[in-house]
């Protein structure tokens, strides 16, 4: 029987490969549709709602002014609205994602979904019954944060 560390890496290794496989095919930035800092800014919106320039050039560790023009091209592309805060200071923004803004992130997310359920075709019934809990039973393992090392061999 193959040591159980190398067998981890192993399905690890896999795992991995999985993961690049799924952000290959689905992923809006591999798909030439935003720039890496148009999607992670989306994604912040879509987390935490409204937000000032400042606040997500903070959040996303990038300067004001890029931020600034990654949410003039998204609200060109009528993803996010801008508009100046009730305060009266003409220097604050606050962008929110629109309506069409908040559904492409809903049919991004669907996309993936529909690849991986397209993926697990190649799975017999039994075979999907065997994987279900042992996959339910690692999102549960990383949603607790166990250490590594914490799970029996």
């Amino acid at each position: 029987m193959q040591d159980a560390t190398a067998l981890r890496v192993e399905v690890a290794e896999l795992l991995l490969e999985l993961t690049r496989s799924l952000r290959r095919q689905t992923h809006p930035v591999r798909q030439g549709e935003l720039t890496p800092e148009q999607f992670w800014l989306l994604k912040r919106l879509w987390l935490r709602g409204p937000l000032r320039i400042s606040e997500l050039a903070s959040e996303l560790g990038v300067t004001p002014a890029s931020v600034t023009v990654a949410c003039q091209r998204l609200q060109r592309a009528g993803l996010l609205h801008r508009e100046r805060g009730a305060s009266g200071d003409e220097r604050v923004v606050i962008v929110s994602l629109t309506s069409e803004g908040q559904e492409r992130l809903r049919q991004w997310q669907e996309q993936r979904r529909a690849y991986l359920v397209e993926l697990l075709a190649v799975l017999s019934p039994e075979e999907l019954a065997t994987l279900r809990p042992l996959l339910a039973r690692l999102v549960a393992a990383a949603e607790r944060g166990d250490e590594v090392g914490d799970a029996a061999s």
